[in-house]
């Protein structure tokens, strides 16, 4: 297929179904930080199938149509998570048939030298009602393309975070397994288990799945505002600004006006920020 920003636009990304079962759930829980510790009942209720809670971020691997960017011709291997933002309608059903209608919204092109990003919208609902589960908007980066034109209308971009001191801060210890656990829920990518796949795609070391550090955000979100796990999400979006890597911790920077919360996520031990320009609405 010739690479361009019109045939990226018109690529037909399959539908996929999927029936979310209390594993799976339970499964997401624990690679996204609840659980943690093992005594803690208030989120035991997330990953305990009497009574089951599914986390609010449960959405975003679910009903995933794949890797289909590898069928539109670009290099697949340079290709990273750039941006996602989660709207949530109603927290997942447990044992109904899902479906993910997904479409591309746009093309930027930076450049021959400088790649581009692909935007495209997934719209999950149950199969038999069309009652709406989540909207999700992803953005990747294509570091190895460009040149080709642009196309399409972008997402409005995120606000950048308030320019003072945060009103809470929470620390994520990051265990040294997580990616081994969270590719179980189905993004199977080596990039972020094999090393000499990380070293074809210009990394020192397996790098964190982007949705893993967005699930432990949203996890941190709820648990400092309500140690009582008890408030929701109704949305969650930010921007990867920079890898993670298994084992580090994020200090996540939280700014809260009334039901909306921005955030960051910060890197302490390398001074670097990994989550940026974050917004979450409470539910």
């Amino acid at each position: 297929m010739t690479l361009s920003a019109q045939s990226i636009l018109d690529f037909p990304v399959p539908q996929a179904t999927h029936v979310v079962t209390a594993r799976d759930a339970i499964l997401y829980a624990l690679s996204v930080g609840y659980g943690t510790n093992a005594l803690d009942e208030r989120a035991l209720n997330y990953v305990y199938e009497r009574d089951l809670v599914t986390a609010p971020t449960l959405a975003n691997i679910v009903a995933h149509p794949g890797p289909w960017m590898q069928q539109t011709g670009v290099d697949w291997a340079r290709l990273v998570h750039s941006e996602h933002r989660l709207t949530i309608h109603r927290p997942v059903p447990l044992d109904v048939p899902l479906i993910s209608r997904s479409r591309v919204l746009s093309v930027v092109d930076r450049g021959i030298e400088k790649g581009m990003f692909v935007s495209f919208e997934r719209l999950i609902v149950t199969k038999d009602g069309d009652e709406p589960i989540a909207t999700i908007v992803q953005t990747n980066a294509c570091r190895g393309d460009g040149g080709c034109g642009s196309a399409g209308s972008a997402p409005d971009p995120l606000s950048k975070v308030p320019d003072r001191e945060p009103d809470l801060e929470f620390h994520l210890g990051i265990p040294g397994n997580a990616a081994l656990l969270y590719r179980l829920n189905g993004d199977l990518n080596p990039l972020h288990i094999d090393p000499q796949a990380a070293g074809r795609s210009g990394f020192d070391r397996p790098i964190l799945h982007g949705l893993c550090s967005f699930g432990y955000a949203g996890y941190a979100i709820v648990a400092a505002i309500d140690p009582g796990m008890t408030v929701g999400l109704r949305a969650i979006a930010a921007r990867f600004s920079a890898p993670i890597f298994p084992g580090e911790t994020i200090t996540l920077q939280m700014w809260r006006n009334d039901a909306e919360i921005r955030f960051r996520g910060i890197v302490a031990s390398r001074g670097t920020i990994i989550l940026d320009n974050g917004m979450a609405r409470l539910s």
